[in-house]
């Protein structure tokens, strides 16, 4: 997103040379303003401290000081004297209001044009930051000077500075740039994160994925085709002559799959399987997304119609794990934002896991009348059909209902959206099996048989 500053408007007045008389005055001050008049402000300094330090309670002593250290760009240092001076008492006032006004203006647009060109050196990012952390010195209540300060800081790439001001921005002045920001920082982390300890552990996750793939009565070769070739392979204890059965065991992953022929009888663990997995950058990545939730809450009470942080605190829930807060906000978004596939197809996939199929398929239908090309609403209608239909199977078979197929309407239902599939990708193994599954549960037996040689067909690269 590029941002791009707009200069404060602020007319900067310039501090008047003191005329006033020396009569009365301090030996002091009587120099110091002389070495003011010949703009000798070291000397001058000196003087003022000097008559500060003799009479604590001297007014014109603080405000000539804050004078003098504007004069050399002691911001600090002039926002303390003009503090200390408006402390004793309101004579000027008004001139230290109009020099500080004019002075945080002059810094302001200052740090506005150098990030403006900081596309083009990463020195004008260095040179806003210290304009603008000299305006915030100036002027510390000012709300904008705080998120152009944190903006400045995220474009260098320092992000803990970067959140301090633009908390402070968005806590103090409900800065909605500020709120955006802030979120942006934490779902970005966490995604690193998350990233990171996703592909440090790419293999265990997909062997663990593979594993689950697993099932009685599937090929033999498909075992083969997930997991490799077995660490031995043995003829059961008591086998006879010709017999075809067998036993591959998988050592790496404490697992015995025994075969007859080409066909897989059983899965046995002689172990659990439970490979090492480092979770720190994974609770890390929580952290990262706690943390945008909790800038995500807040900004949506302060801007409740901002689809924008909605969508995000969406994404932080799911980052989060936080998958129920996240469905009830998702909710409310497919109500206020009903032309937004992607709300329609996230609160689908949350319906399935609850095995909410009717509810789900509801919600992939909408995103698909919304994009008829949303391939993955596609796939997952078919998903919801399928895991549907074994659910009612399994219902039926454990009530023991064996002439009960009403789950196969489930399988119908599938088909048209799994034959689309199998179309747009030609060479996915999985979807061809899955499809010729479905078929041999609606005794097509014809087309079953087509569709897992087909899947042998691109096993054996003869697709």
């Amino acid at each position: 997103m590029k941002i791009i500053l707009q200069s404060a408007i602020v007319a900067v007045i310039l501090a008047a040379i003191l005329t006033t008389g020396f009569q009365c005055a301090s030996a002091e001050l009587t120099s110091a303003k002389l070495y003011i008049q010949r703009k000798d402000f070291q000397n001058a300094i000196k003087q003022l401290e000097k008559e500060v330090e003799k009479n604590p309670k001297s007014e014109e002593g603080y405000f000539l000081l804050g004078q003098v250290r504007l004069e050399l760009r002691d911001y600090q240092g002039m926002t303390e004297a003009f503090n200390k001076a408006l402390s004793i008492g309101p004579v000027h006032q008004k001139e230290i209001q109009s020099t500080k006004l004019g002075t945080w203006g002059r810094l302001f647009n200052e740090g506005v044009e150098a990030i403006n060109k900081a596309i083009d050196s990463s020195a004008n990012v260095d040179k806003a930051i210290t304009a603008f952390t000299m305006a915030t010195v100036v002027m510390p209540e000012s709300v904008m000077t705080r998120r152009n300060l944190g903006l400045a800081y995220y474009r260098k790439e320092d992000i803990p500075n970067a959140i301090v001001n633009l908390t402070i921005a968005f806590e103090k002045g409900k800065d909605l740039l500020a709120c955006k920001l802030l979120g942006r920082i934490y779902l970005d982390r966490g995604n690193e994160l998350r990233t990171k300890f996703t592909e440090a552990h790419r293999e265990v996750f997909a062997s663990i994925k593979n594993l689950e793939s697993l099932h009685e009565k599937m090929k033999a070769v498909d075992v083969k085709y997930l997991l490799g070739n077995p660490s031995e392979v043995n003829k059961p204890t008591k086998a006879k002559k010709g017999d075809t059965k067998e036993e591959w065991k998988y050592n790496q992953h404490n697992l015995v799959v025994s075969v007859d022929g080409e066909i897989v009888t059983a899965i046995k663990y002689t172990t659990p399987y439970a490979p090492k997995i480092d979770s720190t950058d994974y609770k890390a990545s929580l952290v990262e997304f706690n943390g945008a939730v909790d800038i995500m809450k807040k900004g949506l009470i302060m801007f409740p119609e901002d689809a924008e942080i909605s969508e995000n605190l969406m994404n932080a829930y799911i980052g989060a794990s936080r998958n129920d807060e996240a469905r009830v906000l998702l909710a409310e978004r497919v109500r206020k934002y009903p032309d937004s596939k992607f709300d329609h197809y996230n609160l689908g996939v949350f319906l399935l896991k609850d095995s909410s199929y009717s509810e789900a398929i509801e919600q992939f239908k909408k995103a698909l009348k919304i994009d008829s090309t949303f391939s993955a609403a596609v796939y997952n209608i078919a998903a919801t059909y399928v895991n549907w239909g074994v659910a009612d199977q399994e219902r039926v078979k454990a009530a023991g209902k064996e002439g009960d197929v009403s789950y196969k309407e489930r399988y119908k239902m599938a088909l048209p959206y799994l034959e689309k599939i199998v179309q747009d990708k030609k060479d996915d193994i999985q979807m061809w099996e899955l499809l010729g599954q479905v078929y041999a549960n609606l005794n097509m037996q014809d087309k079953a048989v087509q569709a897992y040689d087909k899947a042998d067909a691109i096993r054996k690269g003869k697709n």
